[in-house]
């Protein structure tokens, strides 16, 4: 499939990029590592009259400890990510989250801009435009259907990213910026929850940087998910924990996010709930089993992806389950430490 004509637009700095985002808004689409725009543009998924890419702008690119937090460049690619010593030292999960994606040559041109801004996907809808105008347009293609689900008022298109659900957990925040301004939001008010528009950025805006804040007290991450095929698959079920202690011990701050379980990441706060007041030790398999089935419970699964939504909810039952396990493992190492 050949790719539709359009004009490459390559600026050497944000202000630069900005102001032909301002200049040319929705016939632009910005190109950070091209993995995931190129095959939407080869569907026609995407027909763009300019794209913008950024892997001319160094300023972008680059990860930056800071005293109470650690800066990631939009532009920085998941292979930068998965190698960074900062990264491996404080936030392992992200790592992990980093390297689960797709192969090696994959990670290392897909960027964290570009994972996290991935355009949720749909059986009906990721297909060529052949079989897409045999359909008929759902509301993702600003139609009045759901083909997943008929009868639906709504879009199920499902967002399959690997970072957010870890960077969500992590309290990460983002940096949006345009013409004359920017703005920080935590990553999660990066979605709308709408399947047929899932991000909730304006044509002139750019993601630039990704901010993780690094926590004073003992705390622990995990990240597990499932793809039918690991080298090139999106996660069909996703989970994502963070677990930190307070002074008598105790986890004091519980966060669960499932990936691939709707229009965005989703909060199991019902599920984090039940470990909240326990020590690291003394948390019981029972009460592990409870918080993996709250969580999966959150999950808005149709049969609009390669495995069926009532698989995709017991996946989930067991990503988060063993997530769950592997954050209270470290913590336990954690505490251990520091009680030796």
């Amino acid at each position: 499939m050949r790719l539709p004509r359009f004009e490459l637009l390559s600026p050497t700095t944000v202000k630069e990029a900005l102001s032909l985002m301002n200049t040319y808004r929705e016939r632009l689409r910005v190109l950070a590592g091209g993995t995931e725009i190129t095959g939407r543009m080869k569907h026609r998924l995407l027909t763009p009259s300019y794209i913008l890419s950024l892997k001319q702008i160094k300023s972008l690119s680059g990860i930056r400890l800071k005293k109470h937090e650690l800066a990631i460049g939009a532009a920085t690619t998941l292979r930068e990510i998965d190698e960074s010593k900062p990264v491996a030292d404080v936030f392992t999960s992200v790592g992990e989250a980093a390297r689960r994606v797709a192969a090696p040559a994959i990670r290392n041109v897909a960027t964290v801009a570009g994972n996290l801004l991935q355009e949720s996907r749909c059986l009906y809808y990721n297909q060529s435009e052949l079989a897409r105008n045999g359909l008929g347009p759902c509301y993702k293609l600003g139609g009045q259907t759901c083909h997943a689900t008929r009868g639906s008022k709504r879009c199920f298109s499902v967002y399959q990213g690997d970072l957010a659900p870890v960077l969500i957990c992590l309290g990460a925040r983002a940096r949006i910026e345009k013409k004359g301004s920017s703005r920080m939001v935590p990553v999660e008010e990066l979605f709308t929850g709408k399947g047929e528009n899932p991000f909730a950025l304006r044509r002139d805006e750019l993601l630039t940087e990704v901010l993780l804040p690094i926590h004073s007290g003992r705390s622990a991450s995990a990240y597990q998910r499932l793809g039918l095929r690991g080298s090139i698959d999106y996660p069909l079920a996703s989970a994502a924990v963070f677990l930190s202690e307070g002074k008598d011990g105790a986890i004091e701050n519980a966060r669960i996010v499932l990936g691939s379980a709707g229009a965005a990441p989703v909060f199991a706060q019902d599920a984090a709930n039940t470990v909240i007041g326990e020590k690291s030790h003394n948390v019981q398999d029972a009460t592990i089993e409870h918080a993996a089935s709250l969580a999966a419970r959150q999950m808005q699964a149709v049969d609009n992806l390669i495995l069926p939504a009532s698989y995709r909810r017991k996946v989930a039952v067991v990503m988060t389950k063993r997530a769950l396990e592997k954050a209270l493992h470290i913590l336990r190492e954690v505490s251990d430490v520091r009680r030796a």
